[in-house]
């Protein structure tokens, strides 16, 4: 009889432990369904943003190198601009995934040039990328952000060119 009365009461203090032991777990998996939510919504959140800065900052960059196109006087110039358009043309593939994937801009890169005829990758990595050692060190890093400054600095370059050809061309126009 006393056996029977301690298994009785071992049963229902292990029950009673379990129980409290399953409460505890089902507050612990509540807070941690609050927090996946919380971080889902955030992400959700992120993920628009970046769309959003990406869609913007494509937009500034194509919009910037139009005005170049349209001003490129010279045809050095104009041959340059045509190696670096397909690379502008691509800003929201690489940007999405020099986003996702450190030391992906090059073969990303690579990716959007191998649809076009000819060398031009080889063309573009030789005329562009190698003759200016600011460029080379940002094509250099490899990542998101030396991809944005990459493009910064490729818009800007040619946009003070543009303004000097323009410059020069004001100054013979007004010395004859």
């Amino acid at each position: 009889m006393i056996a029977v009365l301690l298994i009785t009461a071992l049963f229902v203090f292990i029950s009673v432990y379990f129980f409290f032991r399953a409460e505890k777990l089902q507050r612990i998996i509540a807070v941690l369904n609050r927090d996946t939510a919380k971080a889902q919504k955030e992400n959700q959140f992120l993920s628009k943003s970046m769309a959003l800065m990406a869609g913007n900052t494509e937009g500034f960059a194509k919009n910037r190198f139009q005005l170049l196109l349209d001003k490129a006087q010279c045809q050095k110039t104009s041959n340059e601009l045509a190696l670096i358009k397909p690379f502008i043309d691509n800003y929201s593939l690489i940007f999405k995934a020099c986003l996702m994937k450190k030391g992906i801009l090059h073969t990303t890169t690579k990716q959007c040039f191998s649809n076009l005829e000819g060398d031009i990758y080889t063309n573009f990595f030789i005329t562009i990328i190698k003759k200016d050692a600011k460029i080379q060190r940002l094509w250099s890093s490899n990542n998101f952000i030396g991809f944005i400054s990459l493009v910064e600095a490729l818009l800007v370059k040619y946009e003070e060119q543009s303004q000097s050809n323009l410059t020069v061309e004001n100054t013979i126009a007004v010395s004859s």
